[in-house]
């Protein structure tokens, strides 16, 4: 393969991962838990501390349980992606700007985190095969009569 060629490969690979990951962010708020299974290999590792670590199964379970059979609504905005390619596989650092509502006690949380992510190309198009989410700021906190009464929380 040319350099010219070598290059493209990679800003295309660079490129399909970018949307890879805008894809599951998108289905996580649309609480589409098909294609956020879709966005990840069959062996993938997911590591969302503090909830815990488990594989798509997992993942799909406490999703399931925390947003997708409630009427909770989230925000998840990836920024900043840095991205490393190195043929077949790749890893990614991302940073994540994450709002949750529950309209049923009013409270909200707001998130500030990394992502640390690898993938790997398949049949099917790049995957995330790994996923680390490292939490920096957390802002919990809830709207009510009084106004909005909101309050830091250590992360990490």
């Amino acid at each position: 393969m040319s350099d010219l060629e070598t290059r493209i490969a990679r800003l295309e690979a660079e490129s399909d991962i970018r949307r890879l990951k805008a894809r599951y962010l998108n289905a996580c708020d649309a609480k589409d838990v098909d294609a956020i299974r879709a966005c990840f290999t069959p062996d993938a590792e997911i590591d969302f501390p503090p909830i815990g670590t488990f594989g798509v199964d997992g993942l799909i379970d406490v999703f399931t349980q925390m947003a997708a059979t409630t009427p909770i609504v989230d925000v998840h905005q990836g920024h900043n992606g840095e991205i490393e390619v190195d043929g077949d596989e790749a890893k990614a650092r991302w940073n994540l700007g994450y709002a949750t509502y529950d309209p049923r006690s009013g409270t909200f949380r707001l998130l500030a985190n990394f992502y640390q992510d690898r993938y790997r190309k398949t049949p099917e198009g790049w995957r995330i095969c790994y996923s680390r989410s490292e939490p920096r700021a957390i802002v919990d906190g809830a709207i009510g009569p009084e106004g909005v009464k909101a309050g830091w929380v250590a992360a990490g």
